[in-house]
């Protein structure tokens, strides 16, 4: 789908161009990228909340997660929930946590796409997942979760610098015996 196929909607933040590029415009791009992660053309990533005629675009995933970051923790203290033994809940937490990391990896290295409903469930489950472990109120455990999801992210990131790094020097040779045949 090019850009012409979509139908923007007004107030969608669209630059067309530096000229009228000001100070305003760069606030509220600032406000839409703090609450959407993404750019008008990626919009499809987000939940739409329209009022009074105005849109409001709120990232997929985070809406999920803080969601169940929210409502997590307002049952469990409401409820005063004992979650024993703390190891099994923190592993809990850990798979609930890794169903959006899994979700977000499998877009990132594979050409599957997802939808704003498996987006806001998962970031759901790991908002959950934040619930538990903020309320476990171990630290070691925060570290833990912390620095797997890093870890994953990471490794990611690795993946697909690889992956451009390997993409580049296909180019390059490509253009090298481009240039080799010209010249002969």
């Amino acid at each position: 789908m090019s850009d012409e196929d979509i139908k923007r909607h007004p107030d969608e933040l669209v630059i067309d161009s530096m000229d009228n590029f000001d100070r305003t415009s760069d606030v509220i791009e600032g406000a839409h990228m703090l609450l959407s992660h993404h750019p008008p053309s990626m919009y499809g990533h987000c939940l739409r909340v329209s009022f009074m005629g105005r849109s409001l675009y709120l990232c997929g995933r985070c809406s999920g997660i803080y969601g169940g970051l929210g409502g997590g923790l307002l049952f469990l203290f409401i409820f005063q929930i004992q979650l024993n033994p703390e190891w099994f809940w923190f592993f809990i937490a850990v798979v609930l946590g890794y169903t959006t990391i899994i979700d977000w990896m499998s877009q990132r290295l594979t050409p599957r796409k997802t939808t704003n409903f498996v987006r806001a469930t998962t970031g759901f489950m790991s908002g959950l997942a934040l619930a538990i472990i903020f309320y476990l109120a171990n630290l070691l455990y925060m570290l833990v979760a912390l620095a797997s999801m890093s870890a994953s992210i990471g490794i990611v990131g690795l993946i697909e610098n690889r992956r451009r790094s390997a993409y580049y020097k296909e180019i390059q040779a490509e253009m090298e015996s481009t240039a080799e045949a010209t010249t002969e």
